[in-house]
């Protein structure tokens, strides 16, 4: 009799302890947009895509087909090479904001001022605060061909400083993990693209951790001389309609804990202590009273 209550209580406990272990890993499981219905359409509220902003650095590219050595004071690249060497096309001293490269092929910014303004070679001082990328090409072209530099203008503008700051519960943070795409200095993310939305960005930086609220993703973005929150729900289809879909430039994402890993680990021993505790009694209950029947 001794025996079978043993025994039963060893499986007892095994299952309470398994089922402890096992809901430590039930984070991992989560699911992202549970609430989001199969081969149904979910439109994008907000889609204005990102505007330049003051602080922005722009790399701004201007080629040509039919004379690409006209092109070559039109570039912060080519000024470079052109005062170091003994050129005949004509000098343009370096624009105020633009940096000398480190090495002869890297890509010179443009700084957009206190003011919104870059200082473009010979076109001189351009106001591009508030404008998209493709305006500000677009403005570009249509001057160096409206003022005959070149008649068949190719511009190209990009952000050479586009990132987003990551705080929290990210794997790419709680693993250390170097290897995350663009992930070059612990917190800071930089974008390829300036049509990211929050997805993409949480799985081009290994996921969430499973110590993370997925109803608890928090984005901060500057607005003018304010900031913005906005509270994110990963679960819900509900994240198509806040503006914190798709990023901004220097948003802060935070993901929130739902749970610190030492105190889940002293939770788990703590219940596997009190289960060990109570089935100990249980056993030592049931052999003295089998010993008091005798």
């Amino acid at each position: 009799m001794i025996q079978k209550i043993l025994r039963a209580t060893a499986l007892t406990g095994a299952a309470v302890v398994i089922l402890a272990l096992s809901s430590c890993d039930s984070a991992q499981r989560t699911i992202y947009l549970k609430d989001a219905e199969v081969a149904k359409t979910y439109g994008v509220k907000y889609d204005s895509g990102i505007v330049i902003q003051k602080g922005d650095k722009l790399g701004i590219t201007v080629t040509s087909l039919r004379n690409p050595e006209l092109a070559l004071p039109f570039n912060a690249k080519g000024l470079v090479a052109a005062a170091k060497t003994q050129s005949t096309l004509p000098t343009v001293s370096l624009p105020e904001g633009v940096n000398e490269p480190n090495s002869p092929d890297a890509q010179l910014s443009y700084l957009v001022d206190a003011n919104g303004n870059i200082q473009f070679p010979v076109l001189g001082t351009l106001q591009v605060q508030g404008m998209t990328l493709e305006q500000v090409s677009e403005i570009i072209r249509t001057r160096l061909v409206a003022e005959k530099y070149l008649v068949d203008a190719h511009v190209v503008t990009k952000f050479d400083n586009l990132r987003v700051m990551l705080l929290g519960a990210f794997m790419a943070l709680t693993t250390f993990n170097t290897n995350a795409t663009s992930l070059t200095d612990r917190g800071s993310f930089h974008l390829d693209n300036p049509q990211t939305n929050v997805l993409e960005l949480i799985s081009r930086v290994g996921g969430l951790s499973e110590q993370a609220d997925f109803e608890r993703v928090s984005v901060i973005r500057r607005v003018g001389n304010e900031y913005a929150y906005y509270r994110l729900n990963m679960l819900s289809k509900d994240i198509f309609d806040s503006p914190a879909f798709y990023l901004q430039q220097n948003d802060i994402i935070y993901a929130e804990y739902k749970y610190q890993k030492k105190d889940s680990e002293a939770k788990l021993l703590s219940t596997i202590t009190y289960v060990t505790s109570a089935l100990s009694t249980l056993v030592t209950a049931m052999a003295l009273i089998t010993v008091l029947k005798k």
